[in-house]
């Protein structure tokens, strides 16, 4: 797919491009593709929804995409605010901590912990790519979305699912990523906090996996759905 295939009337620089990230199931070949030559471009404030079956690569492309997993072909690169108009980073660029910090990916459940959140909030601040960017306070966030302040000062283990989701992401956002990857990120929550959460994220760029009919129609600005066959299309 050329640039002709993201329309035709001018629109502003992309926050996000990728272009042509292929990955295959098994690295050699030999299992077919989960994805290839994948290519989109992402603004300031648009939801791309991820959609497919289970197993097809959603979750894959998410991470190829935040250079947590390798991918065989392909390159992201992110818009640079600071060089004018049309420049352009890659993770080789920027160096892989700070483009993870810039494109932050929220898994659908938080990997294992010890401690508490308070203690995960600690830990991300003392990360040096964190240090000089703006930071919100997470408590807050997570409060908008029915979070009781309490609850931070409580092991993870101790927490529900849909608790440990909204903490998690709260996190996420209080370092203020310019791209969230979005991993189902309201799975575990009830209908009222679902929709605090989208309330939230509407005016953030994101790519966000769902298997929600409903949630897709009142967040995506587009769709793209991956196919078995390591295709993929991108609708309106």
């Amino acid at each position: 797919m050329d640039d002709a295939g993201y329309g035709a009337t001018e629109q502003p620089q992309p926050l996000l491009r990728v272009r042509e990230l292929t990955k295959r199931r098994d690295g050699d070949g030999s299992g077919g593709h989960c994805f290839y030559d994948v290519c989109f471009d992402l603004h300031e404030g648009e939801v791309l929804v991820v959609r497919g079956p289970s197993g097809v690569g959603k979750t894959t492309l998410l991470r190829c995409i935040a250079q947590l997993v390798p991918h065989e072909a392909g390159i992201c690169t992110l818009s640079s605010a600071g060089a004018g108009a049309g420049a352009f980073q890659s993770p080789a660029d920027l160096g892989v901590p700070q483009w993870r910090a810039d494109v932050m990916y929220v898994p659908q459940r938080p990997p294992q912990m010890t401690g508490t959140p308070l203690d995960t909030v600690d830990m991300v601040a003392s990360f040096a790519v964190q240090r000089c960017r703006p930071r919100y306070d997470p408590i807050e966030i997570a409060e908008d979305w029915g979070v009781a302040s309490d609850l931070w000062e409580k092991k993870w283990a101790e927490l529900s699912g849909g608790e440990q989701q909204r903490i998690a992401l709260a996190i996420a956002l209080s370092c203020d990523p310019r791209v969230l990857l979005l991993d189902e990120p309201t799975s575990a929550l009830d209908p009222q906090a679902t929709l605090l959460v989208e309330d939230a994220l509407a005016a953030r760029a994101c790519i966000w996996i769902t298997h929600d009919d409903a949630q897709e129609a009142r967040v995506a600005a587009r769709c793209l759905t991956l196919a078995p066959d390591g295709s993929y299309h991108i609708s309106p």
